[in-house]
């Protein structure tokens, strides 16, 4: 083992390769800060800063947390269909519909949330007639064809790409088709009908003259009251938020989980993006004067961790043990955050002398009442916003 005066560290460098290596650090630092920031986005619930532990579980496992028994599918005997009900007047919940098949992705934190559709503002602004789409953006998603979701067709989030689909038996998606068809069919004919805010709001929108609504499942069923209606109430008032059924909670939790395309994608990148980052830092590292266990230690230590974080990232889809490799992800992705933060921090101040060291204490002082500004008139902000954004739903 050679030691430090027989080998070439940091401290040797020309000022001048000192200052390229001190600059890729820095910006290396500022960088993981936007990934933490890109984190927050895609896996954090609104409101709240970073992934709680049920974030983690639902978007890489797709199962609720604290973890429950999964719930029955419905209708697993052709005999427990519902017969349909009988209604002076019938409205449905298109609403409900919307919430149910849309905000799995459009809304704050789904895989659509450039398009969101929480509220009716948002719906309305996907109805706005364009060359590309004479009727709306939303008529041309819901009148394409079943295959696989594009830009042109959602058709399948009524059928294959539900969030139930899969929990259901052939037979039982045969007696699901038609319903679902008719909740389609409801949104078109919703549309056609205005859209109008009232209808939304009220959660009751009356069927047109003629259809037939046969196989709309009863639960989307609701006697109109007219005077309820102008009033923004629609039939039976919903029963008090409170605490969610065990169904909603596996439904929640599924409609949240990151699905194989762009976990292959985020498994694309990372493996080739960020191992070439962590080599980097961790070469620089391994040249710093630091006793020879710790460059040992810490050198390839984000390496090993960024590689075991991603294999729980797909451990974390099997069946009964996925959710423990889901919370393992904290602990190996935080592994990774405090290897970078150690490999740039010692680095750095191995460095250089005390006249550098200074330098980098004033440097590191000014960055932390920069991100405390930040915090201050961005991030805080941003968080209240999505806080009273989500509100409404959760009501």
């Amino acid at each position: 083992m050679p030691t430090t005066s027989d080998r070439l560290t940091l401290r040797d460098l020309p000022i001048p390769a000192k200052l390229v290596v001190t600059s890729f650090l820095i910006s290396v630092g500022l960088g993981y800060l936007w990934a933490m920031a890109q984190i927050h986005f895609k896996h954090a619930s609104p409101g709240e800063p970073m992934p709680t532990l049920a974030d983690l579980v639902g978007r890489f496992s797709g199962v609720p947390w604290p973890s429950e028994p999964k719930p029955e599918p419905e209708n697993k005997d052709a005999k427990e269909e519902e017969k349909p009900l009988v209604l002076s007047r019938a409205g449905v919940k298109v609403k409900t519909i919307i919430d149910t098949r849309c905000l799995r992705c459009h809304k704050p934190g789904g895989d659509r949330e450039e398009t969101l559709l929480t509220n009716h503002s948002q719906v309305a602004k996907q109805l706005e007639v364009k060359a590309a789409h004479p009727k709306g953006r939303l008529v041309t998603v819901l009148t394409g064809l079943r295959g696989k979701l594009t830009s042109k067709t959602m058709v399948g989030v009524f059928f294959e790409f539900s969030e139930d689909w899969e929990e259901l038996n052939n037979e039982q998606r045969k007696l699901e088709e038609p319903k679902r068809e008719a909740e389609r069919l409801v949104l078109l004919a919703w549309i056609e009908a205005g859209a109008t805010k009232e209808t939304f709001e009220a959660n009751a929108f009356p069927l047109p003259q003629g259809f037939d609504r046969t196989h709309l499942a009863n639960r989307l069923l609701v006697e109109l009251d007219p005077a309820a209606i102008r009033m923004g109430r629609g039939g039976p008032q919903p029963v008090p938020p409170g605490e969610k059924t065990p169904r909603e909670r596996w439904g929640d939790a599924k409609g949240r989980q990151i699905n194989v395309e762009h976990l292959t994608q985020s498994t694309h990148a990372h493996l080739l993006t960020f191992s070439m980052l962590w080599a980097l830092t961790g070469i620089v590292f391994a040249f710093t004067n630091h006793s020879y266990f710790l460059r040992c230690l810490i050198s390839p230590l984000v390496l090993i961790a960024q590689v075991l974080d991603i294999s729980c990232w797909w451990l974390a889809r099997l069946e009964g043990v996925g959710p423990y490799f889901a919370l393992a992800v904290l602990g190996t992705g935080g592994v990774v955050g405090l290897g970078v933060g150690a490999q740039i921090t010692l680095s750095l101040w191995s460095m250089y002398g005390k006249k550098g060291r200074c330098v980098l204490l004033l440097l590191a002082l000014v960055g932390v009442g920069l991100f405390g500004l930040t915090y201050q008139k961005v991030i805080k902000p941003q968080l209240e916003e999505e806080k009273k954004l989500v509100a409404p739903i959760a009501n």
